[in-house]
């Protein structure tokens, strides 16, 4: 819990609180009157962060309201920063260097050469997210999105490095990381595509545990319904069968009859019921965006395909020591390896180069992402497919 004191401690320090360290793991508060208003503090206290509280402490964690009530006393203070971090930019050597891109650049139908390998300055995008998934429960996590600027690739693998540093550089003796207004390479409506098209696919991965145990649940409260409406469901048909065998009164049998329907319908309002319950909604909230010079090896790329030529750039961070991973031109999404259309040779997953439904012609979903070129068929049957 030491990050989460240090954050409290430089917020309240900032606000003009007296804030000294206490053990075990704890701090305490001289507050002023705006901060006792804030964020619920007499104008004497101590708060505590570990297993062991010290004498008189309140507890602080995420999950107890205190970080609305930071975010409240932040307003949009750090909810934007820019930093340019220059540091060593040691070079791997060539062969290696070549080896490492031809794991991280791999092509099924097409071909590149490394042209060129030389030292750059590139700009990142390191976005925060707040994720809240609600159903029969809730869960809230912290999701990070890095996008290069220079050319729109992810660099996930630079988030945890990145954030290091920056705690690195803002608790060491030296001065801030300079904060600099740096020029915008990768402009807002292509930086929000690729968020919207790329957040969604991070959160399905994150939430694959919520999910799971989610659906186990839903699983045991489907398989004890049915039990139950299947014995509603047999002992009301075995009844009406006796009573016809038995010519019974027509009133009777008609009663059965509709009762075994109602058990029917109960049954499906109880299913539809089960799945507005464990029904998912999401909400993600930006909460904080980073802007960060890197120094970067910068390797020229010639891809060809049949006759067609085309020139890529792709970075190999010093921070992260890997290529920043390119994203599919037709969903944003981070493949394995690629195919290269023939007419613009656009760098696309195997979804998105798949035949048309209607008359089996491979096409490009970056060239035409709306109907097949060939026959006009729609994508809509493709995408439900898919």
């Amino acid at each position: 819990m030491s990050d989460l004191r240090d954050i409290l401690a430089r917020t309240l320090a900032a606000q003009g609180a007296l804030v000294e360290q206490i053990q075990p793991d704890g701090l305490e508060i001289f507050a002023p009157k705006h901060l006792q208003e804030t964020l619920e503090l007499a104008e004497w206290s101590r708060v505590g962060f570990g297993t062991v509280l010290p004498e008189e402490a309140v507890r602080v964690s995420l999950e107890s309201g205190w970080a609305q009530r930071l975010l409240q006393l932040q307003g949009l203070r750090g909810k934007y920063a820019t930093y340019d971090l220059p540091f060593g930019c040691p070079s791997p050597p060539a062969l290696e260097l070549e080896r490492e891109l031809g794991r991280a650049f791999v092509l099924e139908n097409a071909t590149f050469r490394m042209k060129d390998v030389a030292q750059a300055m590139s700009f990142y995008f390191l976005l925060v997210f707040h994720v809240t998934s609600t159903s029969d429960d809730k869960r809230e996590d912290v999701l990070f999105l890095c996008i290069n600027e220079s050319n729109g690739s992810m660099a996930d693998h630079l988030v945890s490095p990145l954030l290091a540093k920056l705690r690195e550089e803002r608790r060491s003796r030296a001065a801030d990381p300079m904060q600099v207004e740096l020029p915008l390479s990768l402009f807002g409506q292509r930086l929000r595509e690729l968020t919207s098209r790329r957040l969604p696919r991070v959160i399905r991965t994150r939430l694959v545990p919520f999910l799971a145990g989610m659906e186990r649940r839903m699983s045991r409260d489907l398989e004890r319904l049915h039990a139950y409406y299947s014995d509603l469901q047999s002992e009301t048909a075995a009844r009406l069968v006796d009573r016809k065998r038995k010519g019974g009164d027509s009133q009777a049998v008609e009663a059965e009859e509709k009762r075994l329907q109602a058990i029917e319908q109960e049954y499906a309002a109880k299913v539809a019921d089960l799945d507005r319950k464990y029904a998912v909604s999401i909400e993600a909230k930006l909460t904080q965006v980073v802007r960060a010079r890197l120094p970067v090896l910068r390797a020229d790329l010639v891809l060809l395909r049949r006759k067609g030529v085309r020139k890529l750039q792709m970075d190999w961070s010093a921070l992260a020591k890997g290529f920043d991973q390119l994203v599919c031109e037709a969903c944003f999404g981070t493949p394995r390896s690629f195919r290269v259309c023939d007419d613009k040779l656009h760098c696309v997953c195997s979804a998105c180069m798949t035949a048309c439904l209607a008359c089996a012609k491979e096409y490009c979903r970056a060239c035409h992402p709306v109907r097949c070129p060939k026959c006009g068929h729609g994508r809509q049957s493709q995408m439900a497919r898919e």
